[in-house]
């Protein structure tokens, strides 16, 4: 959703959108933009590689991180 021109949305009424919200979304400098959101199939396949890869590396001096974050 892109504001009006005239109108920014503040971080409170993003936050409330939000809490109602059916789909993901983001808040950037008073716009609202929306956020691809990963099907059941996709979290199961990623989060499986993720528990696998964290298993082999648990005990070395490394770090495996999923998705959303920024680096």
């Amino acid at each position: 959703m892109k504001k009006n021109s005239n109108l920014e949305i503040t971080p409170e009424e993003y936050l409330a959108l939000e809490c109602e919200a059916e789909y993901k979304s983001e808040y950037f400098d008073g716009e609202i933009f929306a956020m691809s959101g990963a099907t059941e199939k996709h979290n199961l396949v990623s989060g499986n590689i993720f528990a696998a890869i964290h298993a082999q590396i648990k005990k070395r001096p490394c770090k495996v991180y999923n998705n959303d974050m920024r680096v």
